[in-house]
């Protein structure tokens, strides 16, 4: 709910603000949020990975991201493009680093505590298939923002 908002608040900053584009950007983040689910439902399945996680926990794995998409767009609303692109970095490798570290107790149950994890390489491209996807939804979702009204100036009346 934040991350409309926030990315909404930043579109009528830039004056592109319009009550349908809150609608469609709530339902955008919600559908790419099934779609996500539903892929890593499908890779467990098909690789036949069997593990404790539930639907409601990707779900919840997935949901950090907006948190991350908040931190894009604000940066965006204070310092332009650069600070969006800058946040995104960040916000990727402190995402990937978290959904590693944490769903690797659940993906991979014989990691050791020297990180090295001893599972099957099935296991291991699932875990970096969920982490990695993370980044390329946030890119998709908070994108255009970074752009800002058409530069041109207005026509000078004489």
């Amino acid at each position: 709910r934040e991350a409309v908002v926030s990315t909404q608040s930043t579109g009528g900053s830039q004056g592109k603000f319009t009550p349908e584009m809150l609608g469609m950007t709530a339902t955008t983040a919600f559908v790419w949020l099934m779609i996500e689910i539903g892929i890593v439902q499908l890779a467990m399945y098909l690789i036949s990975v069997t593990t404790d996680i539930k639907i409601f926990d990707l779900a919840s794995f997935s949901g950090y991201k907006f948190v991350h998409m908040i931190v894009c767009v604000v940066s965006t609303m204070l310092m332009g493009s650069s600070g969006y692109y800058i946040s995104f970095l960040y916000s990727s490798a402190a995402i990937v680093y978290f959904l590693i570290c944490t769903l690797r107790y659940i993906i991979l149950p014989d990691s050791t505590e020297d990180r090295i994890a001893r599972g099957s390489k099935r296991r291991n491209n699932l875990l970096l298939l969920i982490a990695f996807i993370q980044p390329l939804i946030i890119f998709w979702l908070t994108h255009h923002v970074t752009y800002g009204p058409d530069p041109t100036p207005p026509p000078k009346v004489s």
